[in-house]
C-alpha cells in the first residue's frame, strides 16, 4: 500500500514538472488590448459627415449686490453694472477614408463684447480705483483641417468616444475703448486701443458621439492638448504702434471651452440604407 502512495506521488510530481518545462518552452506574447485591431465599424468608410457646433452666453453684472453670498465673496468691488456677450457657431465637414477614420474642414466664428458701466474697487479706508464707460469687442475667424478617429465602447453602434487633431489658423480683430468728458475742454473724448491678431495652432480634441438617428449624432468636446502661436499688432489713439508676440503648450481642460454640436453622417455606395420596394 505504501509503495502505490509512493509511485502516485512521483507520478504527479513528474506531471508537474512536465506541464512547467513547456510553459517555459511556449513563447510569451506582448498584451495587446487590440484597440488598433478592432473590427467594430462605428462609421464606415465612404461616409459624408456634415454638422455644426454654436454657443451663446449673455450675463449682466450688478444684480447680485443683495445677495449675502455675493458681498462676502466680492467686498472690495461696489457699483459693480455691466454686460457680457458671447456668440460662436462652427461648421464642419468631413469624408470618412477608412472606417472610424474621417479628414475634414472646419470653419469658427466667434464674437465677444464687453460693456463695463461702472466698477468701483476698494482696497483700503484710503486707497480706491474706478473705472467705467469701458467698452471691449472681439471677433475671430480661423479655420482648420482635422484628422478624427472613433473608438466605439466594446461593439456598440451609438456611443463612441473620438480624438480629433487640429491644424489652425485664423485672424481676429479687438477693440477697446473709454469714453468721457473732458471739463477743461468741456467736450467729449474717446480713448482706445485696436488690435490685428494673427493665431496658429496644433491641438487636440477629446470627445463623445452618440447617435440618436441612423443618421443624426450629437457630440460633446472640450480642448485638451495643444501648441499655439499668436501675434498682435496694436494701435493706441491712432497714434502709438507696438507688437506682441507668444507662443506656448497647455495640457489642461477648459470646462468654459465645452462645445456642443449636431453632426448628420450620411452613408455612400453599398452602406446606405434602402427603402423597401
Amino acid at each position: 500500500m505504501k509503495r502505490i502512495f509512493i509511485l502516485s506521488v512521483l507520478f504527479l510530481s513528474l506531471g508537474s514538472v512536465l506541464q512547467a518545462a513547456d510553459r517555459e518552452k511556449r513563447p510569451v506574447e506582448p498584451f495587446d488590448r487590440g484597440i488598433g485591431r478592432s473590427t467594430s465599424v462605428f462609421i464606415p468608410a465612404g461616409t459624408v459627415g456634415a454638422g455644426v457646433s454654436f454657443s451663446y452666453n449673455d450675463y449682466s453684472f450688478g444684480n447680485g449686490l443683495n445677495d449675502a453670498g455675493y458681498q462676502m465673496l466680492f467686498s472690495m468691488i461696489q457699483n459693480f453694472r455691466g454686460n457680457m456677450m458671447s456668440f460662436g457657431i462652427a461648421p464642419h465637414v468631413s469624408y470618412f477614408i477608412r472606417d472610424n477614420l474621417s479628414v475634414g474642414a472646419r470653419l469658427d466664428y466667434d464674437r465677444s463684447i464687453l460693456g463695463l458701466a461702472n466698477l468701483d474697487l476698494a482696497l483700503s479706508d484710503a486707497l480706491s480705483l474706478s473705472v467705467g464707460n469701458f467698452n471691449y469687442m472681439k471677433q475671430s475667424y480661423t479655420g482648420a483641417v482635422t484628422l478624427r478617429n472613433y473608438i466605439p465602447f466594446g461593439q456598440s453602434r451609438r456611443f463612441a468616444m473620438f480624438t480629433e487633431l487640429r491644424l489652425t489658423g485664423g485672424y481676429g480683430q479687438a477693440e477697446s475703448y473709454r469714453m468721457g468728458y473732458d471739463e477743461v475742454l468741456e467736450e467729449g473724448y474717446k480713448s482706445g486701443t485696436y488690435q490685428d491678431i494673427y493665431q496658429f495652432e496644433v491641438g487636440l480634441v477629446p470627445g463623445l458621439s452618440a447617435f440618436v438617428t441612423n443618421e443624426v449624432a450629437l457630440e460633446v468636446s472640450v480642448g485638451l492638448l495643444g501648441f499655439n502661436y499668436q501675434k498682435v499688432e496694436q494701435v493706441t489713439n491712432q497714434v502709438e504702434r507696438s507688437e506682441m508676440e507668444r507662443n506656448g503648450v497647455n495640457f489642461r481642460i477648459n470646462l468654459l471651452a465645452i462645445n456642443f454640436g449636431l453632426s448628420f453622417y450620411i452613408p455612400t455606395g453599398d452602406h446606405r440604407m434602402k427603402k423597401n420596394q
